[in-house]
C-alpha cells in the first residue's frame, strides 16, 4: 500500500510538472505571436511610407516630362521636396529623384538655376560613385540638364567637382553610363574654351577615344560628339584631339550604314580642320576624300551638310589643298549637293566654290566647267536671306575676277543684273551691310575684266547706283577708243543717249551752255538725288564720260544729248518768225510793184483788151490756189519738224 501511495504521488507530480511545462509553452507562443504582430504593424507603416514616397517621386517624374507642367511644378516648390529623396534609402526611390529633377533642369533654365541654388549638385557627386548605373544614368542625365544652358550653369557643374565624377563614369562596364556621362561632358566643353580645357584637364580624351572603339553604335556618336565639343574651340584643342589618335578611329567608321554615325564624324573632322592647315592635312592624310562625296549624296540631309562643311574647311587653307580637291572630283558633289539643297544648308557649298575659285584662274576655270555658274545664279533668285546672297555674291566675285573669259561666262548666265537689283535694292537700307559691300565688290571685279560691250549695256542706266556706275563708265571708256565696231553698236544701243544723260545728273559741266540752261528745271528735280559723296567725288566719272565723248563727233554728241531736242526746237521756232517777217515785207513789196505794172498796162492796152472777166477771173483762181498749195506744203514741213522734235522730247524725258 505504501508504495502504491508513493507511486501515486509520483505520477502526480509529474502530470503537474507537465501542467507547468504547457502552460510555459503557451505563454511563450502567445509573447511570440504578439511580438510578431508588432513588428508586421510597424513594418507595413514603413513600408507604405516607402511606397508612396516611391510612388511620389514617380508622378513627379512622369509629370515632368511633359513641359506644360513645368510651371505648376515650379509654383509648389517640388525642388525642396525632391531634394531629400536623394539621399533616400531606397535606390529606386534615389533614380526617380534624380530622373524628375533632370527633367525639370531639361525644359526650364531656372529650374535649374534653383537647383544650383538649391546646392542639390554636392549631394547628387556624393552618392554618384557609390550607387548602381541606374542610378548613375539619371545623375548623368541631370548634370547635362543643367549644364546645357549657358557657360554659368556649366561652370557651377564644374566647380561642384562634376567633371571628375564624370570622368570616372566613363570607366564603368555598363555602355549605358558611359553614354550618359559622355553626353553630360560634350554638354559641358562645348560653351568657351576655358570649359573644354577643364574637360581636357580631367584626362577625359584618352577615355572618350576608348568609347569610341566600342562595339555599341550610340555610344561612338556621343563620344565623337563629346570629342567634336572640344576640338571646335582652339587649335590648341583640336591638337589635343588629333594627339590621341582620333582621326584614326572615328575615320574607320565613316563606310557605317548609320546616318547619325556619319554625322557626327564629319563634324568632327570638320571642327578639326577648320583651324590651320596642318591639322587640316591631318584629316586628308587618312584618305577620307572619295566617302566624304559619298557622305555629299547621302538621303540624310545632316549628313550631307556636315559633309559639305568638311570640304569648305578643307579648301579654305591652301591652294594646294584646293586643287588636291579639285583633282579628287569634288566639285562635281558640291555642285550637286548645292543644286539640290535650300535655306541655310548651302552656304557650306557656296564658300567651298568661292575658296576654290579664289586661289587661281585654273581653279576657278574648274569651278565653271563645272557649271557652277548657272546655279549660283539660281541661288541668287531663290533665297532671300542676307547671309546667303552674300556669300553667294563673294563666290561669283572670286569666279569672275580673275580674266575676261571668267567675267564674260559670269555675264553670259545674267548675273549682273540680279546683283545690280541687290545693290538696288539695299543701297538705301545699309550700306555697311555684308551684303552691299560684298556685291558691290563682286560687280566691281567682274565689270573690269569684261571686254565686250554688249554685256555692260544691260547696266547702263541713269538709276544705277553711283557705286556701280562709275566703274561701268570707266570700263566703256577703256573699250570705246579702240574698238570701231563697238562704237557703232554703243550708238545703235542707245548707249551714247544714257551716257550723256549721266552727264547731265552728275556732271553736267560737260554739257554745253545752251543744253545746261535748257535743262535747268531737270538738273534741279535731280539735284536731290545726288548726295555729298557723289557731288564731289565725280572727276573720275567726268572724265570717263569725255573720253566716251571723244571717240565721236561733236554733232553726233550734241544730237544725243537731252537738251538738244528743245533747242533744235527753240531755233525751229525762231527761224519760222524771221522768216515769216521777211514774206510779209516782201509780198507787200511784190503786191505794190504789181499794181503798179497792172495800171501801166492798163492804160496802155485799154482798147485792146476784149472783156472776158470770166478768163481773168479763171487766171486769178489759179494763182491763189498755187499760193495756197505753197503756203499748205511749208505748214506741213513745219509741222512735221515740230513732231519730230516733241518725239525726241519725248523720247529724252522716258529715258
Amino acid at each position: 500500500m505504501q508504495v502504491d501511495r508513493a507511486r501515486i504521488k509520483n505520477i502526480k507530480e509529474e502530470n503537474l510538472l507537465k501542467n507547468n511545462k504547457l502552460q510555459n509553452g503557451t505563454n511563450k507562443n502567445n509573447s511570440l505571436i504578439t511580438q510578431t504582430y508588432s513588428q508586421r504593424s510597424v513594418m507595413n507603416v514603413f513600408e507604405k511610407y516607402q511606397h508612396d514616397r516611391l510612388t511620389f517621386v514617380q508622378a513627379v517624374a512622369d509629370l515632368a516630362s511633359r513641359e506644360t507642367n513645368i510651371q505648376a511644378l515650379q509654383s509648389v516648390d517640388v525642388i525642396t521636396l525632391l531634394k531629400p529623396l536623394l539621399l533616400d534609402s531606397v535606390p529606386g526611390v534615389q533614380q526617380a529623384a534624380a530622373l524628375a529633377l533632370g527633367r525639370l533642369a531639361n525644359f526650364s533654365r531656372d529650374m535649374a538655376y534653383m537647383m544650383v541654388n538649391n546646392d542639390i549638385l554636392p549631394q547628387l557627386i556624393y552618392s554618384l560613385s557609390e550607387k548602381n548605373h541606374f542610378y548613375k544614368k539619371a545623375s548623368c542625365f541631370l548634370l547635362r540638364a543643367i549644364s546645357k544652358h549657358n557657360p554659368e550653369l556649366a561652370t557651377a557643374v564644374t566647380n561642384s567637382g562634376a567633371v571628375n565624377a564624370l570622368v570616372a563614369c566613363l570607366e564603368d562596364f555598363d555602355p549605358g553610363v558611359k553614354e550618359a556621362a559622355a553626353w553630360a561632358i560634350g554638354y559641358i566643353a562645348r560653351h568657351n574654351e576655358e570649359l573644354a580645357q577643364v574637360v581636357v584637364d580631367a584626362g577625359s580624351i584618352p577615355l572618350l577615344v576608348l568609347c569610341v572603339q566600342e562595339p555599341e553604335i550610340s555610344l561612338k556618336r556621343i563620344a565623337i560628339s563629346a570629342l567634336a565639343d572640344i576640338a571646335k574651340h582652339s587649335p590648341e584643342m583640336a591638337q589635343v584631339v588629333v594627339d590621341a589618335d582620333t582621326i584614326h578611329f572615328i575615320t574607320m567608321y565613316i563606310t557605317q550604314l548609320d546616318n547619325k554615325l556619319q554625322r557626327q564624324i564629319c563634324s568632327c573632322l570638320a571642327h578639326i580642320a577648320k583651324h590651320n592647315i596642318d591639322l587640316a592635312e591631318s584629316v586628308v592624310d587618312m584618305d577620307i576624300l572619295p566617302n566624304i562625296f559619298i557622305c555629299m549624296k547621302s538621303p540624310d540631309p545632316f549628313v550631307r551638310k556636315n559633309a559639305a562643311s568638311l570640304i569648305c574647311e578643307l579648301t579654305k587653307h591652301s591652294p594646294d589643298l584646293a586643287q588636291l580637291i579639285v583633282n579628287s572630283g569634288g566639285i562635281v558633289p558640291t555642285v550637286e549637293y548645292l543644286k539640290k539643297s535650300s535655306g541655310n544648308s548651302r552656304m557650306p557649298a557656296l564658300m567651298a566654290l568661292g575658296y576654290i575659285s579664289a586661289f587661281s584662274e585654273t581653279l576657278a576655270m574648274s569651278v565653271i566647267l563645272a557649271k557652277a555658274v548657272p546655279v549660283l545664279a539660281v541661288v541668287l533668285e531663290e533665297e532671300v536671306e542676307e547671309h546667303l546672297l552674300a556669300a553667294c555674291s563673294w563666290s561669283i566675285g572670286q569666279i569672275g575676277r580673275h580674266s575676261p573669259d571668267h567675267a564674260k561666262i559670269v555675264a553670259d548666265n545674267g548675273i549682273l543684273v540680279k546683283l545690280l537689283y541687290i545693290i538696288k535694292a539695299t543701297i538705301h537700307e545699309n550700306t555697311n551691310s555684308d551684303l552691299f559691300v560684298k556685291t558691290k565688290r563682286a560687280m566691281k571685279a567682274v565689270i573690269l575684266k569684261i571686254l565686250n560691250i554688249e554685256l555692260l549695256d544691260p547696266l547702263l542706266e541713269v538709276e544705277t547706283p553711283y557705286c556701280i556706275l562709275k566703274h561701268l563708265v570707266a570700263q566703256y571708256a577703256k573699250l570705246l577708243p579702240y574698238d570701231i565696231v563697238s562704237r557703232r553698236a554703243f550708238v545703235i544701243s542707245s548707249g551714247l543717249a544714257k551716257i550723256q544723260q549721266i552727264a547731265m545728273k552728275y556732271t553736267p559741266q560737260l554739257i554745253s551752255n545752251d543744253l545746261v540752261n535748257g535743262n535747268k528745271s531737270k538738273l534741279n528735280d535731280e539735284s536731290h538725288l545726288m548726295d555729298d559723296a557723289v557731288s564731289t567725288n565725280n572727276s573720275k566719272l567726268a572724265e570717263a564720260i569725255r573720253t566716251i565723248n571723244s571717240c565721236y563727233p561733236e554733232e553726233i554728241v550734241h544730237y544725243y544729248s537731252p537738251g538738244y531736242s528743245s533747242f533744235l526746237l527753240e531755233k525751229i521756232n525762231n527761224y519760222n518768225t524771221n522768216n515769216n517777217d521777211n514774206n510779209n515785207t516782201n509780198t507787200i513789196n511784190n503786191n505794190n510793184t504789181d499794181n503798179n505794172d497792172i495800171k501801166a498796162d492798163t492804160t496802155e492796152n485799154i482798147n485792146e483788151l476784149p472783156t472776158d472777166n470770166e478768163d481773168s477771173g479763171g487766171m486769178q483762181t489759179m494763182q491763189t490756189d498755187e499760193t495756197n498749195l505753197n503756203t499748205n506744203e511749208n505748214i506741213s514741213s513745219q509741222e512735221e519738224i515740230i513732231n519730230k522734235s516733241e518725239e525726241n522730247i519725248n523720247n529724252d524725258e522716258a529715258y
